[in-house]
């Protein structure tokens, strides 16, 4: 079984702040372990993207802040 995952990253307005590309994932035979397995890469993949997008827009919003001052 193939699934699509997307994530998108909102501020608490609703804003889009960041979609991430959809990511393809083979989840095999659909069972427990081949799910821990798809999820686990898919992770290991994403989470560093995400975390990139935080630190740049906190970053921005830093910047911001400190202009203004």
């Amino acid at each position: 079984m193939k699934v699509t995952i997307e994530f998108v990253i909102r501020d608490e307005i609703g804003n889009i702040l960041s979609q991430n590309s959809r990511l393809a994932m083979e989840i095999g035979t659909q069972s427990l372990h081949d799910i821990e397995g798809g999820v686990e890469q898919m992770k290991q993949k994403v989470l560093p993207e995400i975390e990139a997008t935080l630190l740049a827009q906190a970053q921005n919003e830093f910047t911001k802040k400190v202009k203004k001052n």
